[in-house]
């Protein structure tokens, strides 16, 4: 009775109906290649290790379409699949988009990015199970399948065995605890924050700016009251800074830093929370490009000075044998 229930009444689980925009397929991306003839190139600068520039959200977005396609869904996490199966999703990824993956930060951007959402989309259909358990009891919530898995019935009867587990029970204890303790969320949508920081170069926008930029919008105001609180007070901080002189001023990072602790979700996207070391602080992006520029001036100077030096010797010499010649004839 209750597969009828499922099969004719869906709403019976009052389970809300709604036309959306339908899955995301990374389609984006392929218009790209059609028109530009390319793949879109995926830049994350060392040091920000964040992607950054126009086609920073094509990054979450495509590894976002290859966990839900392509992803083992029959193990307890990402940490338990397989080397294999993670290098076939790596290599999928960038036959999609272009990156340098002969640089360590890069591949290591890449890893991190699968295992966070990875986790999050597990988390969303466990949402989606828990939602249906508690209103119609197990044996509905297994039978009403997560719509991004709806074509893997297999691994979402394997998840549901998962949650069943007394291991994740208590494993969903702890999260849901850690995750009462966070205090709002902010407004970046798919973009990393380096990403928005990134783009906002322009407007001259500094840390104190940016935590405006990441719980405010103009739509929907403020996430929360203690973020519009803590963003007055900063602003307010930074404002009296400018009396002082310049070599006595709080920068925008310590002026952040005071007021939203060391290990804070700012300080953590910065690298500045206490288990870091500070000397390992990465520089902006500018800075690490400008860094980088030197050096490779510096190097291209000093081999000049370096040749020169040797033609100097050879010159010198000559002029000595020159000399010495000259005084036997006279």
């Amino acid at each position: 009775m209750e597969e009828l229930i499922v099969q004719l009444a869906p709403n019976a689980l009052d389970v809300a109906e709604k036309r959306g925009r339908g899955l995301t397929r990374g389609l984006n991306t392929q218009k790209y290649v059609r028109k530009c003839g390319e793949k879109p190139k995926i830049v994350i600068p060392r040091g920000v290790n964040k992607p950054i520039g126009e086609h920073s959200s094509k990054h979450a977005t495509q590894i976002g379409v290859l966990i839900r396609l392509d992803s083992p869904m029959q193990v307890a996490g990402w940490a338990k699949i397989p080397v294999e199966e993670k290098e076939d999703l790596f290599r999928k990824l960038i036959n999609k988009l272009s990156y340098e993956v002969d640089e360590p930060h890069v591949v290591n951007c890449i890893w991190k990015s699968y295992a966070k959402q990875y986790s999050t989309f597990r988390s969303n259909a466990h949402k989606h199970y828990q939602t249906i358990r508690d209103k119609s009891g197990v044996r509905l919530a297994r039978q009403s399948t997560y719509e991004k898995l709806a074509n893997r019935r297999d691994d979402w009867l394997s998840l549901c065995d998962f949650w069943e587990t007394d291991t994740f029970k208590k494993i969903s204890e702890t999260q849901s605890n850690n995750r009462d303790k966070l205090k709002y969320s902010h407004k970046f949508g798919t973009k990393s924050r380096a990403a928005h920081q990134h783009e906002n170069i322009s407007h001259s926008l500094d840390d104190v700016d940016m935590y405006t930029v990441q719980f405010y919008n103009a739509k929907n105001g403020w996430s929360d009251k203690d973020a519009e609180a803590k963003s007055a007070q900063m602003k307010e901080l930074k404002e009296q800074q400018q009396a002082l002189p310049e070599g006595e001023r709080m920068n925008a990072e310590k002026i952040c830093i005071t007021f939203l602790g060391e290990n804070s979700s700012y300080a953590k996207s910065k690298g500045l929370n206490k288990k870091s070391s500070r000397s390992n602080v990465s520089l902006p992006y500018e800075l690490s490009t400008s860094g980088a520029r030197l050096e490779k001036e510096l190097a291209t100077t000093q081999a000049d000075l370096a040749s020169a030096k040797a033609k100097l010797a050879i010159q010198k010499t000559t002029v000595e044998a020159v000399v010495k010649c000259v005084e036997k004839i006279t």
